[in-house]
């Protein structure tokens, strides 16, 4: 696709990334199938997705666009069946990692911000996300029976992980200026 880098590259600035925030969120874009890839190309991107353990991605099977390059000067060779199979592995194998990554929170004490009430449970729980951007899903309510909103700060212990969402209890309502987080060890 006619990358800028080469794969160590890559690899070598994620490395420096993470020694100097070793608990950044990492995200990527990531097409299966595009013009002429090979499987080694594929493997490839698996190897990447495994090396660097994406907090997210956004993955898709290549289609064709009018008026892009690849339309005027490409060959749209690879089977959709190929395609599919493809970004169904990149997909399972961010999800791996992201469950790994997710895990590591369950303990932690993080700020969250309110965006809204929960899908599943609208009228008992509110949706926000952390500081890695990651769904965090806990009570509208505090022990003290105060009611969040939208747009509170809240500290939130996790309590469980799945790959695309954490669950947590809220503790208190705070700012960004008065969270005081621990130093987090995940990642």
């Amino acid at each position: 696709m006619r990358r800028g880098y080469s794969k160590e590259a890559y690899l070598l600035l994620v490395e420096n990334i993470r020694s100097i925030l070793p608990n950044i969120a990492l995200s990527s874009d990531f097409i299966a199938g595009f013009c002429s890839e090979t499987e080694d190309d594929h493997n490839d991107t698996l190897d990447i997705i495994n090396r660097v353990g994406y907090n997210y991605i956004y993955s898709f099977p290549y289609s064709m666009r009018e008026k892009t390059k690849a339309h005027y000067h490409l060959n749209d060779d690879i089977s959709f069946e190929i395609k599919s199979r493809r970004h169904l592995e990149i997909h399972e194998l961010f999800r791996y990692h992201a469950h790994l990554i997710n895990q590591s929170y369950i303990g932690q004490i993080q700020l969250c911000l309110i965006e809204g009430p929960s899908k599943r449970a609208p009228d008992s729980e509110v949706a926000g996300r952390n500081d890695y951007n990651s769904r965090v899903i806990f009570s509208k309510q505090l022990s003290n029976n105060e009611i969040l909103q939208v747009g509170d700060y809240v500290e939130v212990r996790i309590d469980s992980a799945t790959s695309q969402t954490l669950k947590g209890t809220p503790l208190k309502r705070t700012t960004l200026k008065d969270f005081k987080p621990l130093i987090n060890t995940c990642c």
